[in-house]
């Protein structure tokens, strides 16, 4: 990988020149597709899907998304159980009482054809998100199908994909998700879509900025609560995916042991360096440190927009998190490390979501431009079917 070029980031010239695939731009597109998604629900029909309550289990398919099938899990965990399903056939007591949610960007995966062809023949409650006439979207048969555009970038699809399967868990019960929320999340994408732009200068685009210091560090990312985790993983993922990062993703508070451990072996590795001060070290490679970035450790664990939970799950999840997340910001310090927070948005925690991982989806293109890569170039993931 090339050497980080700092300045680069601050020329918006030479930003397009390398960015061949123009993600930048299609990054910023997030709140248009949201909005898009908001203004076809009538062409998708996912209020045939509406019934007597949730499914009995919801089982979730879905390519080119990523975070998408984590996050459907999440929200609905507390009306029906949810399974990410990467088989590739449906489990055998799936059935009519079960409902399957099915998303491609580009219609293609042969997995997800099938499972939507299974779908049909057992009788499911099924939406499915796919471009017309695309081998996904024809194994649907009669359900609900929503047509995606043909042109989406394969790396900033997400929310063309993610939203109306959001419509379809509101429809079915499984998750209180109304358009007012979707309209928030369209808006949370627009202001990291105008924070992270790509004229802005370093010193006031936050996603340049972090991409800067992640480029000498190992990214650790904890996120402070059930959603916030979900983030967290998603903004670890594209680091790696778009910028070839060694990026780390925990899950607060389960996760602070492992998360302290990285820290505290950064410490005393730098500690250890000083027992030769008269060695050579023109040619020892520059090691690089942990950078702690939170998401979800602000904003009140007793929030109302969180949901419905008993003082139980509050005090566990929420309150813990955010202790954790106040632990590992001070330990970081001790250590001299450098810590911060994702600043999102206050509003419904499926907004700040799309803020966490939309600043995440900026940082890594820009991490990415640095090194002399194009972000949005074809992966073997885009190139296996």
């Amino acid at each position: 990988m090339s050497p980080f070029d700092e300045a680069l980031l601050d020329e918006p010239a030479q930003l397009r020149r390398h960015d061949e695939s123009r993600l930048l731009w299609a990054l910023a597109t997030a709140g248009a597709q949201v909005r898009r998604a908001i203004e076809t629900v009538g062409e998708f029909g996912v209020d045939r899907l509406a019934g007597a309550g949730p499914p009995r289990a919801l089982l979730i398919a879905v390519d080119g998304a990523p975070g998408a099938a984590r996050l459907l899990g999440r929200l609905s965990g507390s009306r029906a159980p949810a399974l990410s399903w990467d088989g590739v056939e449906l489990p055998r007591w799936a059935g009519a009482t079960d409902a399957l949610l099915v998303g491609s960007a580009d219609g293609r995966h042969p997995r997800l054809a099938e499972l939507a062809a299974q779908g049909v023949q057992r009788g499911l409650s099924m939406a499915v998100v796919a471009p017309p006439g695309s081998r996904v979207a024809v194994a649907a048969g009669r359900a609900p199908v929503a047509e995606l555009p043909r042109d989406l970038h394969p790396r900033a699809a997400r929310w063309s994909v993610l939203v109306p399967l959001l419509q379809a868990l509101d429809v079915l019960g499984a998750a209180s998700v109304p358009q007012a929320v979707l309209v928030e999340i369209a808006e949370a994408l627009d202001g990291q879509a105008e924070a992270c732009r790509p004229d802005g200068d370093a010193f006031t685009n936050p996603a340049k900025a972090l991409a800067a210091e992640l480029a000498q560090s190992v990214p650790l990312i904890a996120g402070a609560g059930a959603v916030a985790g979900v983030a967290a993983r998603v903004v670890a993922d594209t680091l790696q995916q778009l910028a070839g990062s060694p990026a780390v993703s925990v899950t607060l508070p389960d996760g602070v042991g492992r998360a302290g451990a990285l820290l505290r072996g950064a410490g005393s590795g730098s500690a250890a360096s000083a027992d030769d001060l008269f060695r050579d070290r023109v040619d020892e490679p520059v090691a690089l440190r942990p950078r702690l970035l939170v998401v979800g450790d602000d904003g009140a664990a007793d929030d109302p927009l969180l949901g419905e939970r008993s003082d139980a799950q509050i005090q566990l999840d929420e309150v813990a998190a955010r202790r954790a997340a106040a632990a590992l910001h001070e330990l970081a310090g001790r250590l001299g490390l450098r810590s911060s927070r994702v600043d999102v948005p206050g509003g419904d925690p499926v907004a700040r979501f799309a803020a966490a991982v939309a600043f995440g989806d900026f940082t890594a293109a820009y991490l990415a431009l640095g090194h002399g890569l194009d972000p949005g170039a074809r992966g073997p993931a885009e190139l296996a079917h």
